[in-house]
């Protein structure tokens, strides 16, 4: 806050904080959180957000997958050799800092990395985003200002 006021900008902070809620949420719960995070993220950090589509299992795995058919190797082999390393890594993680890791984890890290396209394109062609009901529409500066001269 600190460096942003000292930079002449404006700072905009919250009252008190906001609940978390722990536990189980339907998919529409998490499909909208998630997206919610990746548009604000899309419109602060564009340079930065870009190139998370390649994040996660998915680009990996499609690449490894189009080079073992071109040489003809095992496509299901490849497969397990890929998301044992995208996954293991994290496994080993949760393991060492003693955070919950349970079969149930993988299967949440796979769904996770699955909806990481569909959540990217849904955050930069995407519009408002809902917060607890609530429709909301993220806005740069230069939106903003477009608007207000127009």
């Amino acid at each position: 806050t600190k460096l942003v006021n000292g930079l002449g900008l404006r700072v905009n902070l919250v009252a008190s904080p906001f609940e978390q809620p722990l536990g189980q949420r339907s998919f529409a719960e998490i499909w909208s959180r998630q997206t919610r995070w990746a548009r604000l993220r899309r419109v602060t950090f564009p340079l930065f957000f870009t190139p998370e589509i390649l994040t996660g299992a998915a680009a990996p795995l499609l690449l490894a997958l189009v080079a073992a058919a071109s040489a003809g190797v095992s496509l299901s082999t490849t497969a397990l050799w890929v998301l044992a390393i995208a996954y293991l890594p994290e496994c080993l993680l949760a393991l060492a800092k003693g955070w919950y890791l349970s079969p149930r984890s993988v299967t949440a890290m796979i769904a996770r990395d699955a909806m990481l396209p569909a959540i990217w394109a849904r955050a930069w062609f995407g519009g408002a985003v809902e917060w607890r009901g609530n429709e909301m529409t993220i806005r740069t500066r230069a939106l903003t200002e477009l608007e207000e001269i127009a």
